[in-house]
């Protein structure tokens, strides 16, 4: 399956803000050209698949869908509510540019059902809307300061609490693992890297992760594993290529490790 990949923002333009069409609709799956789409809805029913994730629509409900995800709609009522879309640049030298875009594992989750912060958030969007349509001065520094305070109440709502700093490390480490997960499984390749033991990469990874190191590298392969099995034709030979295993039978098991099934048994149950 070839995956469309949309680019809604003219070249110039980094950010917009509109209503949600209100027609019940199935989308093919699809991505969006280096730009962060928020979705909140008023109300809806149906299905908002996000990568490998599947949520429930509904309303008070929040989706998050960074640059290189793939998404589709599959809707059974029509909704109604508000999409932003956010060029990087919109966001450069702010503080959410770190935490949206520099930053993995991501730090948000793709999905919300807002529970305490409805009235608030209905409130954000809309002042957004406004300040967006009257184009006073200033008015792009005030969205972005809406949009910190709406990520902080996701925050709340996803009840995470004031998180540490990331040491400089940490930070480090998803960079490299961002770029080379595909080749490089091992956590004593990156530990040379960085200059650092594996022991202590893995220390600091418990601290501020409770996970170890190498766990960070296989989730990152499980999650592109699991994208190439919904979304791309590639038999198995294929992807374990593509990932650097150097059998298919390793990926098989690498797969089933971590997620329990087999990876053609995932291909099935989601097709």
């Amino acid at each position: 399956m070839q995956i469309e990949i949309k680019n809604k923002l003219s070249d110039n333009e980094l950010f917009r803000i509109k209503r949600m069409k209100e027609v019940i609709k199935t989308t093919h799956p699809h991505g969006h050209k280096e730009y962060l789409e928020i979705i909140y809805l008023t109300q809806g029913e149906g299905l908002h698949q996000i990568d490998h994730h599947r949520f429930p629509v509904s309303g008070n409900s929040i989706y998050l869908v960074m640059p290189g995800q793939i998404h589709n709609w599959e809707l059974t009522a029509i909704p109604k509510g508000y999409v932003i879309m956010v060029q990087k640049d919109f966001l450069l030298g702010h503080p959410l540019y770190d935490a949206l875009f520099q930053t993995f594992p991501l730090t948000f989750s793709s999905g919300y059902i807002l529970e305490t912060t409805a009235a608030i958030v209905q409130g954000i969007f809309e002042s957004i809307e406004n300040e967006f349509a009257s184009r006073k001065p200033n008015y792009q520094a005030v969205i972005q300061t809406y949009l910190l305070l709406l990520f902080n109440l996701l925050k709340r709502e996803a009840h995470s609490g004031i998180s540490q700093p990331e040491p400089p490390l940490l930070k480090s480490f998803f960079e490299l693992v961002a770029l080379h997960y595909k080749t490089m499984h091992e956590v004593a390749w990156y530990a040379a890297e960085l200059n650092v033991t594996a022991k202590t990469l893995n220390a600091n990874c418990r601290r501020f992760l409770d996970k170890t190191a190498g766990a960070v590298i296989n989730e990152k392969l499980t999650t592109e594993s699991k994208r190439m099995l919904l979304y791309s034709q590639a038999n198995m030979g294929e992807i374990a290529y593509e990932l650097a295993f150097t059998d298919p039978s390793h990926f098989n098991k690498f797969f089933k490790r971590q997620t329990g099934v087999l990876p053609s048994v995932y291909r099935k149950g989601i097709s």
